[in-house]
């Protein structure tokens, strides 16, 4: 008697060290976001005074801090 197997599709093991890392890498860019939302929150809190002395315009303020938390700088 004549048996058909089907040939499965070979399945590689991700290591731990793998998923570690992308863990880490997945922690580090969050933390990256949070911080980049604090610091817009920050500068939208700003009065005229405050950012003549760092160089910006209220215009410059209004288009950073309308960027969303994952847009880079």
């Amino acid at each position: 008697m004549l048996t058909l197997v089907e040939c499965q599709p070979r399945i590689t093991p991700v290591s731990w060290n793998k998923m570690i890392r992308l863990g880490r890498r997945v922690r580090a860019q969050v933390a990256r976001w949070r911080s980049q939302a604090r610091q817009r929150q920050a500068l939208a809190r700003l009065d005229d005074r405050l950012l003549a002395d760092i160089g910006l315009t209220r215009d410059a303020q209004m288009v950073e801090c309308s960027k969303l938390f994952w847009w880079c700088p």
